[in-house]
């Protein structure tokens, strides 16, 4: 989450708060043990953060609109909801899976048939295969460029989104601010 606020907006003007409730509103899973925070981030999190971010464009504190798609709506191709957002210089935290666990990654555009994925946890100085292409060149937007026909898959493989019960994104989107109304 952190990333995409980063990515869409200059430093100056993400309010401080912001960056301390993802932190603490988006590291919710729990460990084996029990402890919190230690499992990543859950689907409600997503939602739950997604809501709070329109939130804050209706204080008029960020020109900012997210969008939740689940399941069937997640897909990358014509017709997907997430293309047409990538075309509206939107960027999508998209659920997909690596090593085999639940992760998420940041999606800042298209080009070809591949997208710019940036993964935080991504170090492999080599491409992990399968046509997944390592870029070290735009920290700031991507470090990976992965194949529509890996994001779409329905296997549990590095980049997949997996079994269509399993998907979500947020959408993030910039709001021009002479479209808020505020009271």
């Amino acid at each position: 989450m952190t990333n995409a606020i980063i990515y869409m907006f200059e430093r100056e003007e993400i309010p401080p708060d912001l960056i301390r409730h993802i932190g603490q509103g988006t590291l919710d899973s729990f460990d084996e043990n029990g402890h919190a925070g230690r499992y990543g981030t859950s689907g409600a999190a997503i939602r739950y953060f997604g809501s709070w971010l329109n939130e804050l464009r209706y204080a008029g504190l960020l020109p900012i609109e997210s969008r939740y798609e689940e399941k069937e709506d997640v897909f990358f191709g014509n017709g997907s909801r997430l293309t047409k957002a990538l075309d509206n210089n939107s960027a999508i935290v998209l659920h997909v899976f690596l090593n085999g666990y639940g992760h998420y990654i940041l999606i800042t555009g298209k080009e070809g048939d591949s997208y710019k994925v940036f993964d935080p946890y991504y170090t492999l100085p080599n491409p992990v295969g399968n046509g997944i292409i390592s870029v070290a060149s735009r920290p700031f937007s991507h470090n990976l460029m992965v194949p529509e026909v890996i994001l779409n898959s329905v296997t549990t493989n590095d980049y997949s989104m997996g079994a269509v019960s399993t998907r979500e994104a947020l959408i993030i989107s910039r709001y021009h601010m002479n479209d808020l109304y505020i009271i």
